[in-house]
C-alpha cells in the first residue's frame, strides 16, 4: 500500500465557542484513484484520528485540509467531522 506524508491544518471547535487549530504532520495511506469521490470511510480511518485535542466535555467539530503532501493528489482537500 503507498503512502503519504501530509500536514493537516485541523480547526476544533467547541460548543463554548473555542477554537484550537493543530498542525500534525502524519503519514497515511493513499486512497485507492478510482475511489477519490467516495473517501467516507477512508477520511474516518485516517484523517478523523488526528482531531481533537482530549477536549472531552460538550460538542466539537473539526475542520481538516491538506496543507501540505508528498502526494500532489492529496493537496488542498478538505475534511468536516461532526458538524
Amino acid at each position: 500500500m503507498s503512502t503519504a506524508t501530509v500536514t493537516l491544518t485541523i480547526t476544533n471547535g467547541y460548543e463554548d465557542g473555542s477554537e484550537v487549530v493543530t498542525t500534525p504532520v502524519v503519514e497515511i495511506p493513499l486512497p485507492i484513484p478510482e475511489e477519490l469521490n467516495e473517501l467516507v470511510d477512508w477520511e474516518n480511518d485516517h484523517i478523523f484520528p488526528h482531531t481533537g485535542t482530549g477536549k472531552s466535555q460538550g460538542d466539537s467539530w473539526y475542520e481538516v485540509e491538506i496543507t501540505k503532501s508528498t502526494a500532489p493528489e492529496l493537496l488542498g482537500r478538505t475534511f468536516e467531522f461532526g458538524f
